[in-house]
């Protein structure tokens, strides 16, 4: 068990994934824990069974002997908890810069950062190294099918995390083994444009031991001068088996677990063997209902930026090649609306029917920036007729599509999107089983 310098900590905005993930880890080291968010969740849920004192809503009431208070990037200063903690100098710090400071415990740390698939091969990376055996702590940033945490401390001799570009933290943690899996221009609104973007990248990779990236062009123009960088060829990714999960994406995410995992002494073809049964992250190409004659299928997808939405869609037309391929996006800050509309409404218009939902603003109030519906009007540019823009709300969405679900061709409804559009996912497969006479 790691020995950590801290009694009591508490996570101000705990409903997350990552903070959450972070709260179990504390606690697997006997660090008492207490927390707050907005709404309850499931992760709270299980704070709370491991005896966290974890509430909701955050009326700036603390507790008196905390000795840290880290706040989620949903959590902004003005909030109560975060005021108060300032009142009472309490020391307090971001997600991302605590998971920096509880890194540095482990005496080996890999480090995952990348615009995409961050989550998907840290997951990969984590199952390989509890399959040989290593209790390694890790630290993904989505639910695991089949896992009953997404977080753990282990034996605390090796941590397997991946680091967040969006805030810059990623820039604060020193690892043993970087791994950089692409360097696209997401998020780079928030650091101050591109190149304070690549720079966080660099000094992410400067700080690293060693680090293993794919051979790009924008990988050799950010990292070219480090000495310490190894530069895989992509070919790589066509070697890999098959996987349970489809998609050259997840081919390459893959290859990279293998050749990470060979660093931490394991053989690449029992890691080989063992990816073979990755289970999965949810809401990555996830199959939430199939027809019993497999001629309907409803997938749930996370991909919200151009690069991702054009992998996930090649991937469900390698898995399902004879359905026609429908899909439901959910835009995710209206940002990506502004900066990448014409490149949306491009992928979107190869799919046989598009509808797009009302973008999910992620706790941004930034709806002046650009109007979602260019999005269609792009799509019916290409291909008219084919595009119908739509609020987000779950009854919307089924009002919609309940008069087409009963097509007699083969179909494959895609729903698409990292904001709240999962919660239309249930009722679109109640609707469509009732039209089959599943239910």
């Amino acid at each position: 068990m790691l020995k950590l310098p801290w009694r009591h900590l508490y996570f101000s905005g705990c409903g997350g994934v990552g903070m959450a993930g972070l709260a179990q880890m504390v606690c697997d080291c006997g660090v008492r824990v207490s927390g707050s968010d907005a709404v309850d969740s499931e992760y709270l849920t299980l704070l709370r069974q491991r005896g966290c004192q974890v509430k909701v809503g955050q009326d700036g009431t603390l507790p008196e002997d905390i000795d840290l208070l880290i706040y989620s990037s949903a959590v902004p200063p003005g909030n109560p908890e975060r005021r108060t903690a300032e009142e009472r100098q309490i020391p307090a710090c971001s997600r991302g810069a605590f998971l920096a400071r509880l890194a540095e415990f482990f005496p080996k740390v890999v480090a995952v950062a990348g615009s995409h698939g961050k989550t998907t091969t840290t997951a990969m990376l984590a199952h390989l190294a509890t399959h040989a055996g290593l209790q390694p702590g890790f630290l993904v940033g989505g639910r695991v099918e089949a896992w009953e945490v997404s977080a753990t401390a282990g034996q605390g001799k090796l941590l397997i995390t991946e680091v967040d570009e969006s805030d810059g933290t990623q820039a604060l943690l020193s690892a043993s083994l970087a791994l950089i899996l692409n360097i696209d221009d997401d998020h780079c609104w928030s650091l101050g444009g591109v190149q304070a973007l690549e720079n966080c990248f660099l000094n992410f990779a400067a700080k690293a031991e060693k680090v293993i990236t794919w051979d790009t062009p924008a990988s050799r123009r950010v990292l070219g001068s480090l000495p310490r960088c190894q530069f895989l060829d992509q070919s790589l990714a066509e070697t890999v088996g098959v996987l349970p999960q489809p998609g050259l994406h997840n081919r390459q995410n893959a290859a990279i677990a293998v050749r990470a995992a060979q660093e931490l002494g394991i053989d690449p073809a029992e890691s080989m063997r063992n990816m073979a049964c990755f289970p999965g992250v949810s809401r990555r190409l996830s199959l939430r209902w199939i027809s019993a004659d497999a001629r309907r299928v409803l997938i749930e997808d996370y991909a919200h930026h151009p690069t991702e939405l054009k992998a996930s869609l090649e991937a469900l037309r390698e898995k399902w090649p004879q359905h026609e391929l429908w899909i439901v996006f959910q835009p995710h800050r209206f940002e990506r609306v502004k900066r990448y509309a014409a490149e949306f409404a491009r992928i979107l218009a190869s799919a046989n029917r598009v509808w797009v939902a009302a973008p999910f603003a992620a706790w941004k109030e930034d709806s002046t920036l650009a109007d979602p519906r260019e999005i269609i009007t792009q799509i019916n540019a290409i291909s008219p007729g084919k595009g119908v823009y739509l609020t987000s709300s779950p009854d919307d969405i089924c009002v919609a599509l309940r008069p087409v679900l009963s097509s007699p061709n083969p179909v494959l409804l895609a729903v698409i999107g990292a904001g709240d559009i999962g919660l239309t996912v249930k009722p679109l497969i109640e609707m469509w089983q009732k039209l089959q006479g599943e239910v």
